[in-house]
């Protein structure tokens, strides 16, 4: 999985601290937070490619050279209808995403921040 399967593959890889193979690859070895994104990657990454293949589907309707009738208009009417339920459900899949990338996030900032502020423990000798 070497190609980008979704914009947000770098803050997916940086939430998790493993790369989009290796979060794909994990089954039992990660943690809930981990496992949610990566089922939500794999959500996006559906209904990003489902959405891709409509759109070739309408071009190719609107690209046959035929007649301009009736049955073309259906066809146009029925694609965009399908498109724009496809394109639905991709949206809900990017925002469900975005929901557990902001609340990994936080959980990510908060834990730097209480690293920080944790005073330093001096060993003398």
């Amino acid at each position: 999985m070497s190609a980008s399967l979704t914009r947000y593959d770098s803050r997916v890889e940086a939430a998790t601290s493993l790369s989009i193979a290796a979060l794909h690859a994990a089954q039992d070895a990660i943690g809930d937070t981990a496992v949610r994104l990566r089922d939500a990657h794999q959500r996006l990454a559906l209904a990003e490619t489902r959405t891709a293949f409509e759109l070739l589907r309408l071009r190719m309707v609107c690209d046959r050279q035929r007649r301009v009738d009736d049955q073309l208009l259906d066809d146009i009417a029925t694609q965009l209808e399908v498109l724009e339920d496809i394109t639905t459900a991709r949206d809900e899949a990017e925002q469900d995403l975005l929901d557990l990338l902001a609340e990994a996030e936080r959980q990510r900032s908060t834990a730097a921040v209480a690293v920080a502020a944790a005073p330093a423990v001096v060993r003398s000798r």
